[in-house]
């Protein structure tokens, strides 16, 4: 059954195979000159990419042959407040990439899987830890307030084009452990390592924004662009499927867009609307508009059945419910809010309905 929780889980991406390592192999990354260029900003992925790579870049200021180890920080920090107490060691243990930095130059680490479910939200975003385990000296680097701190690269792939993005770090630190209530947001260096009994982590965030790049398209184009035709298959049905069934119709999405509301059914009328709209954000429209009235009437058809609906008075309070996000989908649909009807086909797809 479709529902709105599974609505983005449902565009899976695809993670293509990783073509790169550590800083010792050779690589198609070749890092920014020492001057970096990457502004502070958001790195902008169109929604329904498939993450192909990504790289953290940072500039190491003393290097040695210890390795360090990326996590994934699990709580919300604050550059400027961040401390090694309040932060609490916030981070999953499970080694998300590794590098051995021994010179003091730019290296880059794979980061693929992290930014991949960031991106799917298969986890919030609250950025990566960098340490160390072994016993041995501090390591330096860059921050972003020296003016070459770290930045992210994301490759993605969608239709078959491919793109990029950077950005830079959009808050860094580190916290140390023999300092426990002192903030080191505005230093000009992060380190990690240990000395003795003391050890120092690195703090990173990287913002990450879906770009939503796709208009809407009719709830009559849809009916008619299935697998079943009559007009050519839109691929969008693909990621809902067409004979999946329709919470508790009985019937399948393909045979509820086609069965007629007999008696002003306001079942049926609010459906044919909906599964247009699912289409739509399947198909990478923005939601911002009709976010609210699509995920109501989710729940209205995760409660009640056609029967029980064709039952309702004309005047009846649950039925004028569905009346009302039919007119608010239509909406969304056909363009009058939310990002705008498709150009291609839209008069064709109209007159379908």
């Amino acid at each position: 059954m479709f529902k709105i929780k599974n609505l983005f889980l449902l565009m899976t991406l695809i993670m293509a195979a990783i073509f790169f390592g550590c800083q010792n192999t050779e690589s198609p990354i070749d890092p920014f000159s020492n001057n970096n260029p990457v502004e502070i900003s958001k790195a902008s992925i169109p929604y329904g990419a498939s993450i192909d790579s990504a790289a953290l870049f940072i500039k190491v200021a003393s290097g040695s042959e210890d390795e360090v180890t990326l996590h994934r920080i699990t709580n919300p920090w604050q550059e400027s407040m961040v401390t090694w107490n309040n932060f609490g060691a916030a981070y999953n243990t499970d080694v998300e990439g590794s590098f051995t930095p021994t010179l003091a130059d730019w290296i880059h680490v794979d980061v693929t899987s992290l930014v991949y479910n960031w991106f799917d939200e298969t986890y919030p975003n609250y950025g990566v830890l960098l340490k160390e385990s072994s016993p041995d000296q501090f390591k330096y680097y860059n921050s972003r307030e020296a003016g070459d701190g770290p930045y992210l690269k994301v490759w993605w792939t969608k239709d078959g084009m491919s793109g990029y993005d950077s950005t830079g770090a959009f808050a860094d630190s580190h916290i140390r452990s023999d300092s426990g209530d002192i903030n080191y947001g505005s230093a000009l260096q992060l380190a990690t390592g240990w000395q003795d009994t003391i050890e120092q982590q690195t703090l990173i965030t990287f913002e990450i924004e879906k770009v939503y790049t796709g208009c809407t398209r009719s709830s009559g184009y849809w009916k008619t662009h299935s697998i079943y035709g009559p007009a050519p298959y839109d691929s969008t049905w693909e990621l809902l499927g067409e004979d999946s069934t329709f919470f508790l119709s009985n019937k399948t999405y393909y045979e509820v867009s086609w069965t007629p509301p007999k008696k002003g059914n306001a079942y049926y009328i609010l459906s044919f609307a909906y599964i247009g709209t699912a289409l739509n954000l399947l198909g990478g429209a923005d939601p911002f508009d009709v976010q609210d009235a699509f995920d109501e009437a989710t729940e209205l058809f995760e409660t009640y059945t056609p029967k029980y609906i064709e039952g309702l008075n004309g005047n009846d309070p649950l039925r004028q419910q569905f009346l009302s996000l039919k007119s608010t989908l239509e909406q969304y649909n056909s363009g009058m809010i939310g990002p705008g009807m498709c150009q291609e086909n839209s008069l064709k797809a109209l007159r379908t309905e």
